[in-house]
């Protein structure tokens, strides 16, 4: 008995040598089945361990070695390791060992890919969980013809101070499953729709691994995501902002909504209901969620950034068209500077130009125009001179009014993340034969009875859908303009160029506006779409030059 005993510990013995203490770990977001960035871009790994621990990571029979250093952030020393650029491959077994006082401790990162990794953020549409979306129980299913593509959830946390590792994540890096993906609602496990359609879509085309991220929560706005050096760009302060985001609030989430249909959903979607529910209630708080869900990002390279927020500002819309260029400055520098050049600093980064909160109200014009407009830094399109390097979804024409998740949340999460995925195309991948955004102006002519505007410098090909959807403002030379008058498609002179009606009689057309309402149109039936691809044109306002 006592051999048995002596052998017992022994065995004990080894596997804490091999496998290792609380002291040797890998940061929070390096588990089995993850994607590291791939060529042209180099991966780093980094971790905890005893202090001046020799660290050695072997990856396809190559060495690479650190010393652990001390951390102001952790009571351990930390170690970072900068691979060499690696191709798309895989899979990978990356070995890491830590020799201090003369213990040895071995890590495995098993099934580790190569490929592009993106980070997908915002708010409760963001949030929003495959099997919510439509055709979501057939999408699960279909989740397992895609095993190159790896997903990661991270939790919702908030801080008053910089996180530089994740306190806690949903879901670990794992091969896509219905599981995975949020199936079931006993273990709660959950990811994105977007994240995960528009990574679905990205692999279909360059069929190589992507690594998808999702860190997000709901009733969130974009300050709670800014740094405070994004902020003070805009001149953000706190002072008077929890008034600010109560009245944002009380908009767009009436109190007998919030009682009664969150009840209902409860009933109906059981345990997940403690996610979705957050639309209500997420921090609003200058950079808390910046702090302890984005921060801790930083140390980990990646090609991109998607984003789906807006409607947590859509009440106090006026800054947005500072602070949201300003975050994404913001997020460019700092993951430059976190990963030590080792991410693009001007990295690609999308989003999804909203859609609305409300039911149909066909006269209402609201808030979201000017928070659309915003969204492209009053531009009108992306990229453009202040927003480089970014690209957009349009959703205008995507509303769903019967959504069980009340129109705010649209079901139709498969098409946003198909726009996204082509706009990333034509704009991180450089693919320029790609159609990835509507028809858009850019000259106008006027005459007598008679508006002819042209698009894409004649480059468009343009169908009709139907003939609204334009409005014009006549007013006298030198007058603050604001009556707007509704004016008709009347003629397609050519592919690119439309005819609107007007009747100006008393001075003269100074500004158009195209799709200027809160719900401006039902499912996929604005006026305008690219005959390619079939990309609603987005709205704008602009001026007779």
């Amino acid at each position: 008995m006592n051999g048995v005993r002596l052998i017992c510990l022994l065995s004990i013995a080894y596997l804490h040598l091999v496998t290792g203490s609380t002291t040797f770990k890998l940061a929070s977001y390096y588990n089995d089945h993850m994607v590291l960035q791939m060529a042209p871009e180099r991966a780093s790994i980094w971790g905890y361990a005893e202090e001046s621990a020799e660290i050695q990571v072997t990856l396809k029979g190559k060495i690479y070695k650190a010393i652990t250093t001390h951390s102001s952030f952790s009571a351990d020393a930390i170690w970072k390791v900068t691979l060499d650029p690696v191709p798309p491959s895989g899979p990978f077994t990356i070995t890491i060992s830590s020799i201090s006082h003369g213990i040895h401790e071995v890590i495995e990162l098993k099934d580790v890919l190569f490929g592009d990794v993106w980070v997908c953020s915002g708010q409760s549409n963001m949030a929003f969980e495959v099997k919510q979306a439509f055709n979501g129980t057939e999408e699960l299913l279909k989740s397992y013809e895609y095993p190159n593509v790896r997903v990661f959830a991270v939790e919702q946390v908030e801080s008053s101070v910089p996180f530089y590792d994740l306190q806690s994540v949903y879901l670990p890096w794992s091969r896509p499953s219905p599981e995975a993906l949020g199936q079931n609602t006993a273990t709660f496990t959950y990811f994105s729709a977007v994240c995960w359609f528009f990574g679905r879509d990205l692999y279909d085309h360059f069929e190589y691994p992507i690594g998808l991220i999702s860190t997000n929560w709901g009733g969130t706005p974009d300050e709670a995501w800014s740094s405070p050096d994004a902020l003070a760009k805009c001149n953000m302060t706190r002072q008077n902002y929890a008034q600010k985001l109560a009245e944002e609030h009380a908009y767009k989430y009436p109190h007998e909504f919030a009682q009664k249909e969150t009840q209902e959903y409860a009933q109906k979607e059981g345990d997940s209901f403690h996610l979705w529910k957050t639309t209500f209630q997420g921090p609003a708080q200058h950079s808390v969620l910046w702090n302890a869900m984005i921060h801790p990002l930083l140390n980990m390279t990646i090609k991109g950034a998607i984003w789906y927020q807006g409607e947590a500002n859509a009440n106090a819309p006026n800054t947005y068209n500072c602070t949201f260029p300003a975050m994404i400055d913001d997020w460019r520098a700092k993951w430059y500077m976190g990963t030590g050049g080792l991410t693009n600093k001007q990295f690609p980064f999308g989003f999804v130009q909203l859609c609305t909160s409300n039911s149909v109200q066909p006269g209402l014009i609201g808030n979201y125009p000017i928070l659309r407009w915003h969204q492209t830094a009053d531009y009108g399109y992306v990229p453009n001179p202040r927003m480089e390097n970014v690209f957009m979804a349009v959703s205008i024409d995507l509303p769903d009014p019967t959504s069980i998740y009340h129109p705010i949340h649209p079901r139709y999460k498969q098409d946003v993340g198909h726009r996204l995925a082509l706009s990333a195309r034509a704009v991180a991948y450089q693919e320029d034969y790609v159609t990835y955004s509507g028809p858009f102006p850019t000259k106008f002519a006027a005459s007598n009875d008679s508006l002819a505007i042209q698009y894409d410098h004649g480059k468009s090909n343009i169908a009709i859908i139907n003939s609204d959807g334009f409005e014009i403002c006549c007013c006298p030379t030198g007058t603050s303009c604001d009556n707007w008058s509704p004016s008709t498609i009347t003629d397609q002179q050519s592919p690119s160029i439309l005819t609107l009606s007007h009747n100006c009689s008393t001075g003269s057309i100074t500004q158009v506006r195209y799709l200027w309402r809160e719900y401006p149109c039902t499912f996929k039936n604005c006026s305008i779409y690219s005959v390619e691809n079939k990309l609603p044109g987005a709205p704008f306002i602009l001026p007779l030059k």
